[in-house]
C-alpha cells in the first residue's frame, strides 16, 4: 500500500528529476576525484551544446519506453493512505502506477582523447558503485518516500545503431555509456475506498420461502425456532450411516 503525501511538486516532473538525479550523481562524483570543471550537458551531444564548455559530459535522455505489460496483465488498481489534517488516515483507490523505462547516453567531450577516456572511466565506476539510489540522494519532490532509483548499464548498441544516431547530429561515432532507469507515473485521480466494518447475513428457508433467518445464530426474524435445524436428516445408507438406536445390528 502506497502513502500519498502532500507534494507541491506535481508527480510528472519525475521524469525531468530523473535526469537531474543522474547529472548531480555524476557532477559529485567529478568534484570528489578532482574535476571540478566537468560541465553536464543535459540534452543531445551536438557541437553547439558542448561548445566553450569543455570539459563536458553529456547526459543525454534518447529513449523513453513504456512497461511492455501495460495495464490488462497486471492488476489494474491500487490502494494508497491519504493524511487527512486532522491526522486520520482516508484510503483511496487508483488506477496503477505506469512504469517507464529512461534510457541514457553518456559521452565525454575534452581537449584530447585521454582526457575524454579519464571521464569515460569515472562514469563507468560510478554507475558501477551506484545501483540503487535511496530517497535522500534523488533530486526533487516527485518520487514517493520509500522510493529507490535503480541504475543499471546497457549492453552495447550495434554498429549500425551507432553510426545512424551519431550521424544524425552530423558527428563522427564516439565512444559512449548507455544505462537505464525505471520509474512510475502515477494517476492523479483517485476515488475514496471504504472498508467493510460490519457484515450481515441472510438465509432462506428451504421449508419456507418466506421465512428469512438473519444470522449464524439460528434466530429467525419471526421468532421460534429455526426450520433449518428442526429439519429431519435423510440418511441414504451406506458404511457411514448412522445404527437405527433400536436395532444396532440394522
Amino acid at each position: 500500500m502506497a502513502v500519498l503525501s502532500a507534494n507541491a511538486t506535481p508527480q510528472h516532473h519525475i521524469i525531468k528529476e530523473t535526469s537531474e538525479t543522474l547529472s548531480r550523481l555524476l557532477q559529485d562524483e567529478f568534484k570528489r576525484n578532482g574535476y571540478k570543471r566537468v560541465h553536464i550537458v543535459e540534452q543531445a551531444p551536438k557541437p553547439d551544446a558542448i561548445e566553450g564548455k569543455l570539459p563536458a559530459v553529456s547526459v543525454y535522455l534518447y529513449q523513453i519506453s513504456i512497461d511492455p505489460e501495460g495495464y490488462d496483465s497486471t492488476p489494474h488498481s491500487e490502494l494508497v493512505e491519504v493524511p487527512q489534517d486532522d491526522g486520520t488516515i482516508k484510503e483511496y483507490f487508483r488506477r496503477r502506477r505506469l512504469w517507464v523505462r529512461l534510457d541514457y547516453l553518456m559521452s565525454a567531450w575534452a581537449q584530447t582523447p585521454e582526457d575524454e577516456q579519464l571521464l569515460l572511466g569515472l562514469i563507468i565506476r560510478t554507475v558501477m558503485e551506484n545501483p540503487e539510489l535511496t530517497r535522500e540522494k534523488l533530486k526533487g519532490n516527485s518520487f514517493e518516500d520509500d522510493f529507490k532509483l535503480n541504475i543499471l548499464m546497457s549492453a552495447r548498441l550495434d554498429e549500425g545503431t551507432l553510426a545512424r544516431f551519431w550521424g544524425s547530429l552530423n558527428q563522427p561515432v564516439r565512444p559512449a555509456v548507455q544505462a537505464w532507469t525505471a520509474i512510475p507515473i502515477l494517476p492523479d485521480k483517485i476515488e475514496e475506498f471504504k472498508r467493510v466494518q460490519t457484515r450481515q447475513l441472510e438465509y432462506k428457508s428451504i421449508i419456507d420461502p418466506r421465512v428469512t433467518e438473519q444470522g449464524p445464530n439460528g434466530a429467525t426474524l419471526g421468532g421460534g425456532p429455526t426450520p433449518f435445524l428442526n429439519s429431519r436428516r435423510l440418511d441414504l445408507g451406506g458404511p457411514g450411516a448412522p445404527k437405527d438406536p433400536k436395532d444396532p445390528k440394522k
